[in-house]
């Protein structure tokens, strides 16, 4: 994955379409967590997003969420020593660049 410094706060969006599979106040040492499924160039795609504030989620299991709908707030909960999203990326279930493939995918 993929740590992408902000303030605690900033808002975090989604990267692309899909359906919420976790949304949780505590996810592991992602602590506040977010992960999303996508089916994208026919690859099955889930996107990770952690260490989100307390209370900040915006959506629950089995929501569809829309590319770059707001999903959360960046801060630093879990195993976490500043605000931060970190942001993984697993295209059929092995981890991949996040950063390359938002590069190449983002919607």
């Amino acid at each position: 994955g993929v740590d992408l410094l902000a303030d605690g706060g900033t808002p975090i969006y989604a990267a692309a379409a899909g359906v919420v599979r976790i949304s949780s106040e505590s996810h592991y040492g992602y602590g506040v967590a977010v992960t999303i499924d996508h089916v994208i160039g026919g690859q099955s795609v889930n996107t990770l997003y952690g260490h989100m504030i307390y209370g900040s989620r915006k959506v629950q299991s089995g929501d569809y969420v829309a590319a770059g709908q707001l999903i959360g707030l960046v801060g630093s909960t879990g195993s976490s020593t500043a605000n931060h999203t970190h942001f993984e990326v697993r295209i059929n279930g092995s981890l991949v660049d996040p950063y390359a493939w938002l590069v190449n995918n983002a919607t």
